[in-house]
């Protein structure tokens, strides 16, 4: 879809080919693209009118004549030509102008999205009233948009930053390409709630926003797919495009590989690395099997913190009819199952911790499953600090979601002890289950803060106040 360079590429290259000429004939073929007026009144209105000036707001084309004003949104395909009168229309040509009786002006949509309106008046103020331009806001390249203006209109909206800053009416101009390079320019995940944005959020925003298209109309616009300005003109942005369309490409700030997702069904491209979702904070919670990490969850909970239990998530996931349980099912038939169709934990855990390849099929099915609940908790969530408790945290990749983690420590005969004490299992049992995770040592190492749950319960919640204080 073009957007605001591409649009005012149009524009200015239409200037110098149209303004001034009479138009002498107009043809509508396809009459639902003219919005407001039968084809009949928008042909006879328009005849003997001549282009005086051609304006733009955000994305759409403001002719005006000398008693009438055209605007037109070429949505996703809608493109003008200009074509010798003897060439023969296409079938996509839906609305044809002829031009001092010796130029063709051709309006062509393949997809027939594209709309115009008609209207009797070329005072500015009063084209603004009409409604489709009333309900946009002011364009993103707008000097006179102020950090505070953008920040007013986003901080109660519960939709992902992106799926607001498409909306025109929040700020007008922006679209799917040129959202996706103001976000990585803004340090700004995507996917973040806009009610969770900053002044400071809201002034990345505006200014890459600004930068981002000046430097799109200064190339003619992006052509990517199906877009050219049709005029003789095409854009060349495309060639200093950072993320977006750049999917399983380092990122030109970190070498981070590239991502696409979907937010609000659209395409997008971000790098991990340096747009991470920051709000709220989320502190990782990790360690060993048997090592204390619910001790620490419960004590967080009865403080009145929000956490999120990787357990917890699983047990849910894996009931009757949902994708896990299908999918674990399909994989492993009844060798999981109680009598009730029920998968049975005890015949899970033995699968995992007796075959590594089991395992590894196991973790491919559930993990990718919980990363998406807790990054939708995560997402929706209105604290500003959560807890995220996962016992393979860096094993499955859950510390991309984390701002810092906490790893509960403890000696392995202590943990031996309460492993076996707590799922009745020998001490051979016991040492195969912690053995199959990733070291407790290691696990340390890459956290930021360590608690030593070897002791009494009360050394441990004053460790744990402690990193409260800091964090």
């Amino acid at each position: 879809m073009p957007e605001l360079p591409e649009v005012e590429t149009v524009r200015s290259t239409l200037e110098g080919q149209i303004l001034n000429k009479k138009i002498t004939n107009v043809e509508v073929y396809y009459d639902k693209i003219i919005e407001n007026a039968t084809a009949k009144t928008f042909e006879e209105a328009l005849t003997n009118q001549t282009f005086k000036q051609i304006k733009r707001y955000g994305k759409y084309l403001i002719f005006i004549l000398n008693d009438y004003a055209i605007i037109s949104h070429l949505r996703m395909e809608g493109k003008f030509f200009l074509k010798s009168l003897d060439e023969k229309r296409s079938k996509h040509e839906h609305i044809v102008f002829t031009l001092d009786d010796t130029i063709s002006f051709r309006y062509h949509d393949t997809r027939k999205f594209g709309r115009m309106a008609l209207l009797k008046t070329t005072d500015m103020t009063s084209i603004m009233n009409y409604p489709a331009l009333k309900k946009l806001g002011k364009e993103a390249n707008d000097p006179t948009f102020t950090k505070e203006e953008l920040y007013n209109k986003l901080k109660n909206k519960k939709v992902p930053i992106k799926v607001a800053l498409l909306d025109q009416s929040n700020i007008c101009g922006l679209g799917n390409i040129y959202v996706d390079e103001v976000c990585f320019m803004s340090k700004i995940h995507p996917q973040m709630l806009a009610s969770k944005i900053t002044l400071d959020d809201a002034s990345n925003i505006l200014t890459s926003s600004k930068e981002v298209l000046a430097k799109a109309i200064k190339a003619g616009g992006t052509t990517i797919r199906s877009y050219t300005s049709s005029l003789g003109v095409t854009g060349l942005f495309q060639l200093e495009l950072q993320v977006r369309a750049k999917a399983k490409m380092p990122c030109p700030n970190c070498g981070t590989i590239i991502k696409k997702i979907f937010v609000g069904g659209r395409g997008t491209y971000y790098c991990e690395n340096c747009q991470k979702l920051r709000y709220p904070k989320v502190i990782g919670i990790t360690g060993s099997i048997a090592s204390g990490k619910t001790t620490v969850s419960k004590y967080l909970e009865q403080k009145g913190y929000k956490v999120l239990d990787a357990d917890e998530m699983v047990t849910k996931l894996k009931t009757k009819s949902t994708i896990v349980y299908k999918a674990l099912v399909s994989k492993f038939n009844d060798a999981i199952l109680d009598d009730n169709q029920n998968i049975d934990d005890h015949k899970l855990a033995k699968l995992i911790f007796e075959n590594q390849m089991v395992r590894l099929e196991i973790n491919n099915i559930i993990h990718p499953a919980v990363f998406k609940a807790c990054q939708k908790a995560i997402s929706e969530s209105d604290d500003k600090l959560i807890f995220m408790s996962v016992p393979l945290l860096f094993e499955a990749g859950f510390d991309k979601l984390c701002d810092e983690i906490i790893c509960v420590n403890i000696t392995k005969e202590e943990q031996i002890k309460r492993l076996m004490k707590r799922s009745k299992i020998t001490k051979e049992d016991a040492l195969l289950r912690i053995d199959a995770q990733m070291p407790l040592s290691e696990k340390c190492q890459k956290a930021t803060f360590i608690i030593d749950n070897s002791k009494d319960l009360c050394y441990t919640i004053e460790q744990i106040e402690n990193i409260l204080k800091k964090i």
